[in-house]
């Protein structure tokens, strides 16, 4: 399976959506994850360099044997898109114009609501948009960041608020 986090906006959390669906996936020892870094930035090298180890690869090219394959793009139209979008009012336009660019290309897409606070209105009514049915929601976590920095996705993390991440990202 292939799947792809795009978004025409940068910093919506693409690299680490990638990451934490990878880490998701690489939960089931009979599937081999790769991690295709296509983004310029490196955000998800960068994530394996600081890792001791991580439970599924890392590259910047498509390598063959791969059960699942997430790729971090730079802005382009892939085949499965994953779109993390963020819910303040700048970032919400980007989305609803990323799913207009896909929509017209006939693209498929699963939208998820990166760092949603449900505690402010503006979240909410977005979350409650057309282009957001189906969506993944995904809280604001300082969990997920922490994670990031340590070289780990919230799927190395046991507590309780790294359950609850986990939960929201699996579904």
């Amino acid at each position: 399976m292939r799947l792809c986090c795009f978004s025409l906006k940068g910093g919506v959390g693409r690299t680490t959506m990638a990451l934490n669906l990878a880490g998701c996936y690489a939960r089931d020892p009979r599937l081999r994850v790769l991690v295709n870094d296509r983004d310029p930035q490196g955000g998800a090298s960068a994530f394996a360099a600081l890792s001791d180890e991580t439970p599924f690869s890392v590259g910047r090219s498509r390598s063959p044997g791969f059960n699942i394959e997430i790729t971090d793009p730079p802005p382009r139209l892939p085949d499965n898109e994953v779109i993390p979008a963020l819910l303040d009012g700048a970032s919400f336009l980007i989305f609803l114009r990323t799913v207009e660019v896909l929509e017209k290309k006939g693209k498929r897409y699963l939208p998820i609501a990166n760092r949603a606070n449900k505690d402010r209105a503006s979240h909410r009514r977005r979350l409650e948009h057309p282009k957001m049915a189906g969506a993944i929601v995904v809280r604001d976590r300082a969990l997920i960041a922490d994670c990031y920095e340590q070289g780990q996705t919230v799927f190395h993390a046991a507590d309780r608020w790294a359950l609850k991440a986990q939960e929201e990202i699996h579904g």
